[in-house]
C-alpha cells in the first residue's frame, strides 16, 4: 500500500497566498496515493510576489481555475502569471445576476448545507471546473476562491472523492485550512470592503472542521447516490473518471 504524506509535505513555500498546497500523498481505498505536483488549491492568488510566481512557474502550473464571482476578480485582480504560460478560467460559483433555482440556506443550518447549495445552483459550473482534471494537457492545475475554504473545498473534495481518495482523507483535506484561516481572516480585516463587515458575519461562517465535510459529503450521498453518481448525471463519466486517475493517481 502507498505511504500517505503528511500535510507539511504539501506546502510548497507559496507566501502571497496563505492556503496555497498539493493535495497530493492521499490514500486511495485500492492501496494508491495522489501525486505530487499534479492538483494544488488556494486562496486568492492576487498577492502573490515576484517569488511566488517564480516558484508557481517552477511547478509548471498550467491551469488556473479561479472560483471567484466576476467582481471579486474586478475588484481584486486575477494572479500576477504569465498569461502565455498559465491557462486561466474564472468560473463563478454563485450567481451575481440573481436567479438562482433556491435561496440560501439560513446561516443557522451550517455550512454543510451551503455546500450542497453551491450544487443545487451551480453543478454545472462545479462540473465544468472538475472537467480540466478530465484534460491531461491541463495539468497541473491551482483551484481557488478567496480564502481556498468553501467554493474550493467542495469542488476539491469531489475531485479526490472520484479520484478514489478514502473519504477520512477527504474530510483531513478540507480540516487542513484551519490553519491558514487565522492569517486569512487578518487579510480580509484590511481588505477595504470585507473588512467593513467582517465583524457582523457569524463566526460560524469562518470555522472549519472535518464535521462539516463529513456532513456534506453525507449530504451528496443522500441527495445524488455519492460523488460518482452525481459526477455521472452531469456529465462526467467514466472516460473523464479514467483520466483524472491516470493523471492524479500514483501506480
Amino acid at each position: 500500500m502507498a505511504e500517505a504524506k503528511g500535510p507539511g509535505e504539501r506546502s510548497v513555500g507559496v507566501v502571497g497566498a496563505l492556503n496555497f498546497r498539493d493535495v497530493g500523498g492521499y490514500p486511495t481505498a485500492d492501496g494508491r496515493c495522489t501525486r505530487f505536483g499534479r492538483v494544488f488549491r488556494s486562496d486568492t492568488l492576487s498577492e502573490l510576489t515576484e517569488a511566488d510566481v517564480e516558484l508557481v512557474h517552477g511547478l509548471g502550473v498550467a491551469t488556473v481555475v479561479d472560483l471567484r464571482t466576476p467582481t471579486e476578480v474586478e475588484r481584486d485582480g486575477v494572479h500576477p502569471l504569465d498569461a502565455d504560460r498559465v491557462h486561466y478560467a474564472n468560473l463563478s460559483l454563485l450567481n451575481e445576476e440573481g436567479g438562482e433555482s433556491m435561496a440560501a440556506p439560513a446561516e443557522e443550518l451550517g455550512m454543510a448545507a451551503r455546500y450542497l447549495w453551491y450544487l443545487e445552483i451551480g453543478s454545472s459550473v462545479v462540473a465544468e471546473a472538475l472537467a480540466f482534471a478530465g484534460d491531461e494537457a491541463r495539468y497541473p492545475i491551482v483551484y481557488h476562491c478567496t480564502a481556498g475554504k468553501d467554493r474550493t473545498g467542495v469542488v476539491t473534495a469531489l475531485l479526490l472523492s472520484l479520484a478514489g481518495v478514502e473519504r477520512a482523507a477527504v474530510v483531513d483535506d478540507y480540516a487542513a485550512t484551519s490553519a491558514a484561516m487565522p492569517g486569512i481572516l487578518d487579510r480580509l480585516r484590511r481588505h477595504p470592503v470585507y473588512g467593513r463587515n467582517l465583524d457582523s458575519v457569524p463566526k460560524e461562517r469562518f470555522e472549519v472542521t472535518g464535521e462539516t465535510m463529513e456532513q456534506f459529503l453525507a449530504g451528496v450521498d443522500e441527495r445524488y447516490g455519492g460523488p460518482l453518481a452525481w459526477a455521472e448525471s452531469v456529465g462526467l463519466g467514466e472516460d473523464y473518471l479514467a483520466v483524472l486517475r491516470a493523471n492524479l493517481l500514483d501506480g
